[in-house]
């Protein structure tokens, strides 16, 4: 049998686990405990590291209202960064230790957990938690099973495609990062389109925009020159970090000297890869790999100019903190970009794997700054418009509240 079917109306936007071997996962919290009423939340994930999925399950299990909702976030890997700051704000976390992305024993540890447990709602993130969540909230009969597509290429072809398209109707709900995400799975997916929605990612605007007591120098880069900066895993070629690098390089030799560096931060099995090609390009002394950082908000402001070169992204979190932090904007026209960066008004948008379409407009926007700090500007407002973290949080509790009513 198909799972019940609700339509929320939402505003759309264009080292050591905790779970050892016994799986002794805690007793579960009696209703006295839990306050009366409060629904009981599993935010599910395949793991807790850095990430842009992972930075989102950390703001909202951290900030929704503890008088509504019981969280817990569980995780099918073991314990990481993301793990370590959940705890910090008081937020559950619990570790399945699985070991791969196909370690089936993970699924028997989940369903002992949820079974536990008894969630009123799981919601799950990113493809295998998606699947473990689906299959063990079927069985167990948990009343709100929402799904979360984040991205495109990762989701919807091949083997994947075909597990979701299998699957899929087990969830109540599944939400969509952006609306290109939710064109996509709805077309290649397929099922009722009221079961999708679309909730954007979200920042705390207060975060960004300070300058911290980092400097150029702590990082590598030099005085003098303007600075193009990026953050994202160091996937290639989705990412197009080639691309990117092939535009600087055009940059770099259109003139006697240098006139601009770049910083690259992140971290991600093309690292290597990047590192020859700018070799291979005669531009290395000029391009910074800063590895992952924690910083971000504090590195930010040192950038003249934020580029995320994607060919394809599903929604772009990084794109949304370099507004946030006032910094101008180039990026491709790609997945939920567009729904972020307003072309000419907040940033500039290009084709994708154009690296002269990427020269072009990282060297007009350098060389005309009161239109940079303009678009700068007007971005950081887009972003505390539409994209504010306190906003994403009040549509997950909307959305957990409205499904256990409907469903009950």
């Amino acid at each position: 049998m198909a799972p019940a079917v609700f339509s929320v109306t939402t505003g759309l936007v264009g080292g050591s686990s905790t779970t050892p071997p016994d799986l002794d996962f805690g007793s579960r919290k009696t209703e006295s405990e839990t306050g009366k009423g409060r629904i009981k939340l599993i935010m599910l994930a395949v793991g807790l590291g850095v990430g842009g999925t992972e930075g989102q399950i950390l703001e909202i299990a951290s900030r929704l209202d503890r008088e509504r909702f019981d969280v817990t976030v569980c995780a099918l890997k073991g314990d990481d960064v993301i793990a370590w700051e959940l705890r910090a704000r008081g937020v559950r976390v619990i570790t399945l230790n699985g070991s791969g992305k196909w370690d089936v024993r993970v699924l028997y540890r989940l369903f002992q957990f949820m079974r536990k447990e008894r969630p009123d709602v799981i919601h799950s993130f990113i493809f295998f938690a998606n699947l473990a969540a689906r299959v063990v909230g079927k069985i167990l009969r948990v009343p709100l099973r929402i799904s979360s597509y984040r991205g495109i290429e990762g989701e919807m072809k091949g083997p994947r495609l075909a597990a979701n398209r299998w699957t899929g109707a087990w969830a109540n709900v599944t939400t969509c990062c952006s609306e290109a995400v939710r064109r996509i799975a709805l077309a290649r997916i397929g099922g009722d389109p009221a079961r999708y929605i679309t909730i954007p990612n979200g920042v705390d605007i207060g975060r960004f925009g300070h300058g911290g007591r980092l400097k150029k120098q702590d990082l590598g880069l030099r005085d003098g020159l303007p600075i193009i900066g990026t953050v994202c895993r160091l996937y290639e070629p989705t990412k197009g970090l080639r691309v990117l690098l092939e535009a600087v390089a055009a940059m770099i030799r259109r003139s006697p000297s240098p006139r601009c560096q770049l910083l690259i931060v992140g971290e991600g099995p093309a690292l290597k890869l990047l590192k020859d090609f700018s070799a291979g390009l005669g531009i290395a002394p000029w391009v910074v790999f800063a590895g992952m950082r924690r910083d971000v908000s504090e590195i930010l402001p040192l950038l003249d100019l934020f580029v995320l070169p994607s060919l394809s992204e599903g929604f772009g979190i990084a794109i949304v903190e370099a507004m946030a932090a006032g910094r101008p904007v180039v990026a491709t026209a790609v997945g939920g970009i567009p729904e972020i960066v307003v072309d000419g008004e907040t940033g500039l948008l290009v084709p994708p794997g154009d690296p002269s379409a990427l020269t072009a407009a990282m060297d007009h926007l350098l060389s005309r700054p009161e239109q940079t700090r303009a678009l700068g500007a007007r971005g950081r407002e887009r972003v505390h418009d539409q994209f504010s973290i306190e906003s994403v949080v009040r549509r997950h509790e909307e959305l957990y509240q409205a499904g256990v009513k409907r469903l009950a």
